[in-house]
């Protein structure tokens, strides 16, 4: 499904009927503010991709960035990556190679295994990083600034509750 906003959202009556018609004993109030939290983390990412895409980056390839930045000699194995990721080798080959295509990267044979390839940074790939992450800072500071420091605590604990109760479905699912 594509990130978007619904333009028929359902408000707490519609949900209550909803509700009511598979006899559940949820209330409605947390179904909304399930839909309501699902919509703006939805409606954020697409504004904070907008801001990548200004500089031919998404999240991954931005993230890939950071960590060959901050890599001793700027460098990393792909499955080093990929751990640090937290993906699959296959998904971080393909996103480097497209920041190979854009100069961003370079893949050579390592000296020590001719059988792996480190990925290190180029100059225009730290260019590229460095004059995004300003962007990136004001968009955090847009997304968030309007919170205050006592809200942003209680944020940081409501996500905790929400992480807490996203792993108990990943382990409901899982059995």
């Amino acid at each position: 499904m594509e990130k978007g906003n619904f333009n028929d959202r359902p408000d707490a009556a519609r949900l209550a009927l909803s509700i009511g018609e598979v006899h559940s004993d949820i209330d409605a109030d947390t179904v909304l503010q399930f839909l309501n939290f699902q919509w703006s983390y939805r409606e954020m990412q697409r504004q904070y991709d907008a801001v990548l895409t200004k500089y031919q980056l998404t999240e991954s390839r931005f993230v890939i960035l950071m960590f060959l930045y901050e890599a001793p000699k700027q460098q990393l194995l792909p499955l080093q990556l990929a751990d640090k990721l937290g993906t699959t080798r296959a998904t971080v080959s393909k996103l480097l190679r497209g920041l190979v295509t854009q100069g961003r990267v370079t893949k050579q044979a390592s000296p020590t295994d001719k059988r792996a390839a480190l990925i290190s940074l180029t100059a225009e790939g730290e260019r590229v990083l460095l004059s995004f992450l300003p962007h990136n800072f004001d968009a955090v500071q847009t997304l968030f600034g309007n919170l205050t420091s006592a809200e942003l605590t209680t944020f940081s604990h409501l996500l905790a509750k929400i992480n807490q109760g996203t792993q108990t479905l990943k382990n409901e699912m899982e059995n």
